[in-house]
C-alpha cells in the first residue's frame, strides 16, 4: 500500500518509517527537516501552510504524527496550531484526493476537560477525526516512550549526573513506558488491519513504574549505582516556569508541570493482540 507519513522524520518517525517498509508498504514522508529511510520518499514542507493535496494523491493511508510537547511563541508554534489545525488540514487534504484510512497517533492522557493544554488540544483533533463522515480512522495513545534516545529518559540522564538529581515533586507520579519499536510495528499494522478502524487504542508498557523508579532505572542503566534526590515542590517549580519557559533553553513550561502530576497509565491491553511489548529493562533509552 502507498502510505504518507506526516511529521515523519521525528522520534517516532524514523521508527514508523522501518516498520512500513519492513511490512512490504510503499512509504512517502512529510516534514519539514530530517532522514528518510531507504526506500522511502522524501516531501519536504511545513505541514502547517503546504499543499497536501499533492502529496496525498494515490495514497491508499495517512500516518499523523505530527506533535509538540511545549509552544514556541518565538516561532509561533502552539498546540492549537500543530495539534489542531494540522489535523483539520490533512482531514480536508484527504476528502480532495478520496483518501480514507487514517492512522493518528494522539497521547494517553488527552480528554475533554484536561487540565493541560497538550491534552486538551490533543483531545480537540480527536473529535475533529471521529466526527468526519467517511474516515477510516485508528487513533493510538501511547504512554511515556522511551528506546532510541527519548526525550524524557535524556533528561533524567542528564539529571542523575548531578551531585544532587532534581526530581519535580514527589516523584509518586505513575508511568507505563512504551517503547518506541512497538508503537511503531502497532502503527504500520494498522494501516492493512481492519480490525482496528473505527477504534481508539491507550498504550502502555508491561511495567506500571513511578517517577522516582524511573530515575533509579536510568541511573541503574548509565552503571550509577546511587543517586541523591533533591524533590523540588511542584508550587516552586510552577512559579520558575511562568517565568522562564518562553526563555531558550528553559528545561520545562507549566504544561509538562501539569502533566507530570497525572498519572499515566492504562489498563487497555487490546494493542497486544497485535504486537508483544518489551519491558524498559530489555531496551536502552
Amino acid at each position: 500500500m502507498n502510505v504518507v507519513v506526516v511529521g515523519g522524520t521525528g522520534y517516532v518517525g524514523s521508527a514508523v518509517q522501518e516498520a512500513l517498509l519492513a511490512r512490504g508498504h510503499q512509504v512517502k514522508v512529510i516534514a519539514r527537516h530530517g532522514k528518510v529511510a531507504d526506500g522511502a520518499r522524501f516531501v519536504p514542507g511545513d505541514v502547517r501552510d503546504m499543499d497536501l493535496v499533492t502529496p496525498f494523491i494515490d495514497a491508499d493511508a495517512v500516518i499523523n504524527l505530527v506533535g509538540i510537547i511545549k509552544e514556541v511563541p518565538a516561532e509561533h508554534i502552539s498546540f492549537e496550531g500543530m495539534h489542531v489545525e494540522t489535523v483539520r488540514r490533512i482531514i480536508t487534504a484527504m476528502s480532495a484526493t478520496r483518501v480514507h484510512r487514517l492512522i493518528h497517533m494522539s497521547a494517553l492522557g488527552t480528554r475533554p476537560g484536561a487540565k493541560a493544554r497538550y491534552h486538551r488540544t490533543k483531545w480537540v483533533a480527536e473529535d475533529l477525526i471521529t466526527h468526519t463522515t467517511g474516515l477510516h480512522y485508528t487513533i493510538t495513545r501511547p504512554s511515556l516512550l522511551f528506546g532510541g534516545g527519548a526525550p524524557f529518559f535524556q533528561m533524567i540522564e542528564s539529571q542523575i549526573k548531578l551531585p544532587v538529581t532534581p526530581i519535580p515533586g514527589p516523584g509518586t507520579t505513575l508511568f507505563q513506558p512504551i517503547f518506541r519499536g512497538d508503537v511503531a510495528r502497532f502503527l504500520a499494522l494498522c494501516v492493512d488491519t481492519p480490525q482496528t478502524v473505527g477504534q481508539t487504542y491507550e498504550m502502555g508498557g508491561p511495567q506500571t513504574l513511578a517517577l522516582n523508579a524511573l530515575y533509579e532505572l536510568v541511573a541503574k542503566a548509565k552503571g550509577k549505582s546511587h543517586i541523591t534526590p533533591w524533590h523540588i515542590p511542584y508550587g516552586l517549580m510552577m512559579q520558575l516556569a511562568r517565568v522562564g519557559q518562553n526563555l531558550p533553553g528553559f528545561p520545562v513550561s507549566v504544561d509538562q508541570l501539569i502533566m507530570l502530576q497525572e498519572n499515566n497509565a492504562t489498563q487497555d491491553r487490546r494493542w497486544e493482540k497485535f504486537c508483544r511489548p518489551i519491558t524498559p529493562m530489555q531496551r536502552d533509552f
